[in-house]
């Protein structure tokens, strides 16, 4: 090491051990991240971001797409990482202010960019889960454009891990990989947030397993989606309360929760929201965030 980062990583040490101050750090390379030795099979999970023109699939575009395969063990812990691989695409219009903001993108970057789908594909194909911050936002995007990502199950780090409950004050992927791991990302792009998100999945959260780990055995387990069929228009803030959430498409209020909370849930509707025939529809991660 030269003398500087010498005297960078001494400073570092110093703040760190002083009560008063917390040193955040760049995120390291992806390889240089400590994993442990595989226990049992393995499996392969695709890490995924997606960057786009709005938020509605059906209007808009997408801009960039960037995937990384990680291998996971019995356990469900990370231990391999392969390389982060990102595609640029021209969506034939210029972006928004906003977007561009929000992106770092510009229309020359975009211009005449194309990306590889048979690449994505056979990621695709060999992914045994699909991993997103926001599922809800990326599959439907993905699916769109990939049939195969429409049969894959998914997970979504945003909502399937109890971040509060383990004491973390935001779910927003920069918040969490300060606070969990102690690094920052400067850059909001694709193929940055799977970085980002793939090292996070790395960390042990203060029960003792891997986010990676809480993600994924949480995911896999079904839950009941329960939609408040003739709900009267009153009880939409008991609802909202309750943390049910307004579905455009079928024009209800819906929830998901598991199995066993079932029972109770429907018990709630009725007593408390007036809804006396609620739908219940059971869903794993192959149809979740669908």
């Amino acid at each position: 090491m030269d003398q500087p980062r010498d005297g960078l990583a001494l400073a570092a040490a110093l703040l760190d051990a002083h009560p008063d101050y917390r040193v955040t750090r760049a995120l390291p390379p992806l390889a240089t991240l400590a994993l442990p030795a595989p226990e049992g099979r393995t499996h392969t999970a695709l890490v995924i971001d997606t960057e786009t023109t709005g938020l509605d699939h059906e209007t808009g575009q997408i801009i960039q797409i960037a995937a990384c395969p990680v291998t996971f063990d019995r356990r469900a812990r990370i231990v391999g990482i392969g390389e982060t691989l990102s595609w640029l695409q021209d969506p034939g219009e210029p972006l928004s202010p906003a977007i561009s903001r929000l992106t770092g993108l510009s229309d020359a970057d975009l211009a005449g960019q194309r990306i590889a789908d048979v690449g994505v594909e056979q990621l695709l194909a060999d992914a045994d889960v699909v991993i997103a911050h926001n599922a809800r936002f990326d599959r439907p995007w993905w699916q769109a454009r990939y049939p195969l990502a429409f049969a894959k199950p998914w997970a979504c780090s945003l909502a399937e891990v109890d971040w509060r409950g383990h004491g973390y004050e935001g779910r927003s992927l920069g918040v969490l990989l300060d606070q969990a791991g102690g690094w920052f990302n400067g850059r909001h792009r694709a193929d940055a947030d799977v970085d980002a998100l793939v090292a996070l999945l790395t960390v042990t959260l203060p029960p003792g397993h891997t986010v990676a780990a809480e993600l994924i055995l949480t995911a896999g387990k079904p839950t009941a989606r329960i939609s408040a069929t003739r709900a009267p228009f009153a009880a939409k803030d008991r609802l909202r309360q309750r943390g049910y959430r307004w579905a455009a498409k079928p024009r209800v209020w819906q929830i998901e929760v598991a199995r066993d909370a079932q029972d109770a849930e429907v018990a709630w509707l009725a007593a408390e929201a007036d809804c006396r025939s609620p739908e219940i529809q059971p869903v794993t991660w192959f149809e979740r965030y669908r």
